[in-house]
This record gives structure tokens, C-alpha cells and sequence, in this order.
């Protein structure tokens, strides 16, 4: 039995072995603009001479003018390269089987045979053995028979297949190392937020949702994610349960990936390998919950001076257990009510780097009301305008809240603060930034006179 059981293991291992040795390495790099770069080593078999070679396990969406082909030891030169992606399928078939022998069997009319003349969507045209022309309507039921048709040695693709032609230098397996780029591989950041009862720290994680539809499944792969944005030339042709994962993961504080700096990018490498199935969607944690200190702020600003934004704003810090390069992404944010964890709002950020400050907008705050009026607008000459401009606050809130008022104006005019019953905080080229106080239950007013020159 103990014999038996080692059988069984050796050539489960040689099983294995003859796998890796056929498909000895892949690599995969996905950027987040719907591309990858797939790196991979083979050994394929090939025959002295010059020859035909069909390699299949390649994705649908494989861009075939990217293929780059390397032979070690330049065992083999590949002539020429055809991509055929033109799949078997019924139509297809009775293409080729023009001016053949076919049998139908149609439950309204029996059995019928005949030389096929022609075939589409709707009917067949047949010349039955009469010499009668037989139209026959296409319908679900209706079976098509083609005798002895293993015969015919017609050439289909049943998978997307690229077609060399190749000469080699001696008959036997040869090492294979083949680089291409494939549509259909994306990834993105998808962050999770736990706002704590003081709105001043937030639990945060991160997790790379990765999405396949090349095509091809990727079987233990070793996996780079790359953050940044590709000039690429265009051609002119599910997360419900993401807080309860974060809550499950979070014992560990050590990140899955390796990131480093590369070109004008960044890599994250993940540790170890993975499977990529096609048409999967794969989440694999970025880095783990960390607590991050937060400030949040009310913002009205003269774009929409209606509403009363909710912001939240942390500095990607190591001081702040951040300090890494944040891929672009959308971040979710939650808080509990006592009882349950409830969704509060989600923003989206853009690629940014080690210790720039990141800004959320959250949502409008219900109990805040805030309305711009244009007092009064002057003409001094042709080339100035003065504004008198007036914000006014209400806040139904029970807590005393600090309003931060942004009046945008035009950049390509030089402003000057005339006046303000409010410090400006800061005078910019485009816009001036105040901050009010209003009392719970109470209001306020800003009125600002600027000149734009």
C-alpha cells in the first residue's frame, strides 16, 4: 500500500513537473488603462527545418503586432506570424461545406438531402438528388447531418492561435520566451474608511480589485500592479462585503505587495504567486487597516454656493502611518450609528505621491444652508471690475461649526482684497479663502469687495 501510495505521488510530481517544464515562468504586469504586458517561458517542440507551428494559450484580446519572441541559444527564427482568432462555429462549418453532400431533418418537412449551394441566418439552399431547388427557412428545431466529415480535413480554430512559421536548427524541445501586451487586464484601488465617533481618525485599508477579460486564464503567475498613466496610442477601430473582509484581515500589518519606484512610475509586486481566471474578478489587500488622523471641514465655494460640502483631509504621511504612494482609486467611507456600520459617502483620488495631503469630499451637510448674493458690481474703466460679493450661513446644527468660504475668480485677471468683516486666510491668483464661525442654531454673514484688474 505504502508502494502504491508513492506511485501515486511520483507521478502526481512528474505531472507537475512536466507542466512547470512546458510552461516554466509567467509573469504578468496590468496597468489600470485596460492593458497588460504578459511575460512567459514555454518549451515547445519543433521540427529541423522550416515548419509550421500553431501556439495556443493566448488571450482573445492579445495585440498580435506586440508579440516579441526570443530564442536562447537562437534554437529557432520565427519567419512569419499569423494571429487566428477566426473561431469554429456552426456558420463556419456549413461554409465550407458549400457544394457538399448534407442531410436535414426538418420536423415539418422529413428528411431532406442535397448539395449545399448556399447558407445564412435564415435559410438553406439545397439541389436535391431530383434536381429540384430546396429553400428551407431555418428554424430551432431543424438538425443539419454531415456525413464522413472527419474527411474533409477542413482546418478550424477552436481557441485564438498564433501561427508560425519557423525555422529550426535541429529537431527537439526548445526554450521559449514570449512578451506581449493583451487588452481586457485592469486593476484599480478600491479604499475602505472607518470614520471614528470624533470624526478625527480613520481606520483606513486598501485593496487592489483586479479584473480578466483577455481571454486566458493565468495560472500561478507572478503579478505586478503599475500605478501611473501610459501614453498608449488608441486604435481608431462587486464589493458588498469589502467592510466585512476589512474587519477580517486587519490582524495582520503586513502588506501583500512590494512597491518600488520604476520610470515615471511605480510597481507593486505581489509576494508570491496567484492564479488569474478568466473573467475573474480577483481582491487582494493592498495594505491593511491603519489609523490615520483626519480633519474635517465644511466648504462652500462660489461655484456652488448652495451647498455646504463635507470634507475630510489627511496627510499621506509616515508621520500619519502612511507615507506610501497612493494608487488612483475610489475611497468609501463608513461610520457606526451605535449599532451598525453605516455607508456615509465616497470620493474618487487621483495617483499621489508620499507625504501631498489627500482631500475627500464626502457629501453635503444637511443642516448647514448656506446662500451667495451679488451685492453690487462696479466699472471703474474698461480693464477693471469691482465686485461686492455676500455669503450668507445658517446653521441648524447643535454644535458651533466653522465654515470655509472659497470665492473663485478668473485666473487669467490679477485680483486684489479691497475689503472683508472677515480675515482672508489665503489670496491666490484664482480664488480667496475665508473661514466663518456660526453658532448652533444662529447665521453669519461675509461681505467681500475685491477689484479684478
Amino acid at each position: 500500500m505504502k508502494n502504491y501510495l508513492a506511485l501515486k505521488v511520483s507521478l502526481a510530481l512528474l505531472a507537475l513537473f512536466g507542466w512547470l517544464a512546458a510552461q516554466s515562468d509567467l509573469s504578468i504586469t496590468v496597468t489600470g488603462q485596460n492593458l497588460g504586458l504578459v511575460h512567459e517561458r514555454r518549451e515547445i517542440d519543433l521540427k529541423k527545418g522550416v515548419s509550421e507551428y500553431w501556439l495556443t494559450d493566448i488571450p482573445q484580446q492579445i495585440d498580435a503586432t506586440s508579440v516579441l519572441v526570443e530564442s536562447p541559444g537562437n534554437a529557432f527564427l520565427v519567419l512569419e506570424q499569423n494571429y487566428e482568432y477566426d473561431l469554429i462555429n456552426v456558420s463556419k462549418v456549413l461554409d465550407k461545406s458549400i457544394d457538399r453532400q448534407i442531410w436535414v431533418e426538418d420536423p415539418a418537412l422529413g428528411q431532406i438531402s442535397g448539395k449545399l449551394l448556399a447558407n445564412n441566418a435564415e435559410y438553406l439552399m439545397l439541389l436535391d438528388e431530383q434536381g429540384q431547388l430546396q429553400i428551407l427557412p431555418r428554424n430551432d428545431k431543424q438538425k443539419v447531418l454531415l456525413k464522413d466529415y472527419a474527411r474533409q480535413k477542413d482546418q478550424f480554430i477552436t481557441k485564438p492561435t498564433l501561427v508560425w512559421k519557423v525555422k529550426v536548427r535541429k529537431d527537439g524541445k526548445h526554450p521559449l520566451v514570449l512578451t506581449y501586451l493583451t487588452r481586457g487586464l485592469k486593476w484599480r484601488a478600491d479604499y475602505v474608511g472607518r470614520l471614528e465617533d470624533d470624526d478625527q481618525q480613520l481606520q483606513l485599508a486598501c485593496w487592489v480589485t483586479i479584473e480578466n477579460h483577455s481571454g486566458r486564464t493565468y495560472k500561478n503567475a507572478r503579478l505586478k500592479l503599475m500605478a501611473g498613466e501610459l501614453n498608449i496610442v488608441r486604435d481608431v477601430f462587486q464589493r458588498k462585503n469589502m467592510v466585512k473582509r476589512l474587519m477580517a484581515t486587519a490582524v495582520t500589518r503586513e502588506s501583500q505587495f512590494e512597491e518600488k519606484e520604476f520610470f515615471e512610475y511605480h510597481l507593486y509586486t505581489l509576494q508570491g504567486r496567484t492564479t488569474l481566471l478568466n473573467n475573474q474578478i480577483k481582491q487582494i489587500q493592498l495594505f491593511p487597516e491603519t489609523a490615520v488622523k483626519v480633519k474635517k471641514s465644511f466648504v462652500v465655494t462660489s461655484y456652488a454656493p448652495q451647498k455646504v460640502e463635507v470634507k475630510i483631509k489627511f496627510k499621506n504621511s509616515k508621520q500619519n502611518n502612511l507615507g506610501i504612494p497612493f494608487p488612483a482609486g475610489k475611497v468609501r467611507l463608513y461610520k457606526e450609528d451605535g449599532q451598525d456600520l453605516e455607508f456615509i459617502g465616497e470620493d474618487a483620488i487621483e495617483h499621489t505621491p508620499r507625504n501631498e495631503e489627500i482631500l475627500l469630499t464626502v457629501g453635503r451637510a444637511f443642516d448647514l444652508v448656506s446662500k451667495r448674493n451679488v451685492l453690487k458690481t462696479e466699472r471703474p474703466s474698461k480693464e477693471k471690475e469691482k465686485r461686492t460679493i455676500e455669503y450668507v450661513l445658517r446653521n441648524h446644527k447643535k454644535q458651533d461649526v466653522l465654515v470655509e468660504i472659497i470665492e473663485y475668480v478668473p485666473s487669467y485677471r490679477e485680483v486684489e482684497l479691497l475689503s472683508s468683516n472677515f480675515e482672508a486666510l489665503e489670496t491666490k491668483a484664482n480664488y480667496l479663502k475665508f473661514k466663518i464661525p456660526v453658532k448652533a442654531g444662529g447665521k453669519n454673514r461675509l461681505e467681500i469687495k475685491y477689484l479684478l484688474k
